[in-house]
Parts: structure tokens; sequence; C-alpha cells
């Protein structure tokens, strides 16, 4: 049995996938028959044989009232009121662990999530119980290949450019943007991409999002990202995100509250 496997046998699965969020019943955990040539990033970083590969799944309660907010291609309309079935596929999480310099390292590999699931606070509560389980593993580092919505909600969660010259390099396109716009110009603050994605100008939102948001999903190419599970700024970006999006929730899940674990 190699270091991955020996952490995960040591680890309670279940305490660590834990959640309290209102719609979720658990997150199953899964190994996974994924191997190392059918993986889209081994070109690029390079998996040990003995790499993990598995994913978590989200499995809804049933009988829960909620307002959908997006439709099933992610777009944002009036909210409906609907009642889970606790069937509905969700989303999943497909992960790999490997072995890097003698430490467990995480890759976020893919995610799959039901686009009208979308603003529920799902998702957030998931990266939560996600990073206690890789915390439970002894795993400090975690990178990833952003892509999709993925280029806006990983900065979101505290997820820093690998390449340092394309923070900059967007920060730049981003002030040109707000220029053509006639929009408010910051002033040294666009070196993360958390700058970038939560910037905002009230009254100047985009399709009913901030301008940061928009910007990212309409212009951000695919990144690369790194997060340090025990770095205060990454965590404390995670943080502030988590709150924002679970102070909305007691107004579209019923029986919901704002104070969900963060951690």
């Amino acid at each position: 049995m190699n270091k991955i496997q020996q952490a995960i046998s040591k680890a309670d699965l279940k305490a660590a996938l834990a959640t309290d969020h209102p719609m979720i019943q658990e997150i199953v955990f899964e190994p996974s028959n994924l191997h190392r040539s059918t993986s889209k990033h081994a070109d690029i970083w390079g998996y040990a044989p003995d790499s993990f590969f598995f994913a978590l799944k989200i499995i809804l309660k049933p009988g829960v009232v909620y307002m959908q907010q997006r439709d099933d291609r992610g777009a944002r309309i009036k909210p409906v009121r609907r009642v889970t079935t606790g069937n509905e596929p969700v989303g999943q999480g497909n992960r790999v662990l490997t072995i890097q310099d003698g430490e467990i390292v995480a890759e976020n590999s893919t995610f799959f999530p039901r686009q009208e699931f979308n603003d529920l606070g799902i998702g957030s509560s998931f990266y939560v119980a996600q990073e206690r389980f890789y915390r439970a593993l002894g795993v400090r580092y975690v990178r990833l290949f952003a892509a999709s919505v993925g280029r806006y909600v990983w900065a979101r969660q505290g997820f820093r450019f690998t390449d340092p010259k394309q923070a900059r390099n967007l920060g730049n396109r981003m002030r040109h943007y707000l220029r053509s716009c006639e929009l408010p110009v910051p002033k040294g603050v666009l070196k993360e991409s958390w700058d970038l994605v939560n910037y905002s100008v009230p009254g100047a939102e985009r399709a009913g999002d901030k301008i940061g948001k928009f910007f990212a999903l309409e212009t951000f190419p695919c990144w690369e990202g790194f997060k340090w599970l025990d770095n205060a700024d990454h965590n404390h970006v995670a943080i502030q995100s988590r709150k924002e999006t679970f102070a909305r929730l007691p107004d579209r899940i019923r029986g919901a509250h704002s104070k969900l674990n963060m951690f």
C-alpha cells in the first residue's frame, strides 16, 4: 500500500466530507478507474505510476424547497419554485492525488455541475468538504487548470495564477476594458486572480453580474492555478466568497441559514 492509499485508509472520510448545506444529503467518495493515458493534463504535469484517481459525487436530499436561479445552460432566469427528488445528478468532481517531493499533492481535475443548480451554494459547500478531505489526508498544495466557469469560480476560491505574468497581463486588459466603458479604473489592486474577478462598480453590472465576473467569463483565457491550504491569504479569499454566497441562501432555500461551515 503506497503513501496515498495509507492516508485514505486512515482518514475518516465520512467526517471529512460532511456538509451542513440544507440541500445536500452527502458527498460520496468513489475511487476511479481513470488511468494516466486518459488524463487531459498528464502531458503538462505528469502523474506518478501510483497516482490515485477518484470522484466526489453530490447527492441531494429529497423534498427540499428551493428557488431555481438559472436555466440548464446557466443563464439567469426569474426564480422558479422547485422541490428536490433526491435523484438529481447535480455534479461530480474528478480528482487526482499524486506524490510530489515526498508530499501528497491534489489536482482538481474536472467538475461537471448541472447548471440549473447554480447560485444555491452547493458548489461552495462542496469545495468546503473537499478541502477538509484534502487536509485529512495531509494535503497542503492543490493545483488545477481553470476552464469554462472555473475561470471565475476558482479565483473566488482562493486559487492564484501559476504564471504571475498572467495576472499583470489580465489586469492591464481589464483596465483597458474599463476605460473603453468609461468606468472607474482602480490603481494598484488588480494584481491577483481574485482582485480581477471580484472587481465591481455599483450600478454597472453586466447581465446581472458584477463587472469582474462578466469580464472573467467573457475574456479570461483558461489558466493554471494553485492554492496552499495553509496560506492565510488564499483561505481569506475563499471565506469571503463563501460568506457572500451563503448570505443569500435563506431567500433561496427553505430552512437555510447563512452561517454554514467555511472550512
